[in-house]
C-alpha cells in the first residue's frame, strides 16, 4: 500500500534576530496611532467643522490599495 499524498517539509523557522526591533517599532506605531486618535477627537470636540479632514482621510485610508 502506497502513500499518494505526502505532507510537504516544513521549512525551518528564521532567525528571530530582528524580533525586538519589530515589536518595539509596532509599540511605537501603536502610540502613534492612538496619539493621532485622541489629538483627532479633541479637535473635532473644539471645532466640529475639523471632522471633515478626519473622515476624508479615513475614507482614504479605507480605500488604499
Amino acid at each position: 500500500m502506497t502513500d499518494t499524498h505526502t505532507a510537504p517539509p516544513v521549512p525551518e523557522a528564521p532567525p528571530h534576530g530582528r524580533k525586538p526591533r519589530r515589536r518595539t517599532q509596532r509599540r511605537i506605531a501603536k502610540a502613534l496611532l492612538w496619539f493621532a486618535l485622541l489629538f483627532a477627537a479633541v479637535a473635532v470636540l473644539a471645532e466640529p467643522w475639523l471632522l471633515v479632514p478626519v473622515v476624508a482621510v479615513a475614507a482614504a485610508l479605507i480605500l488604499w490599495d
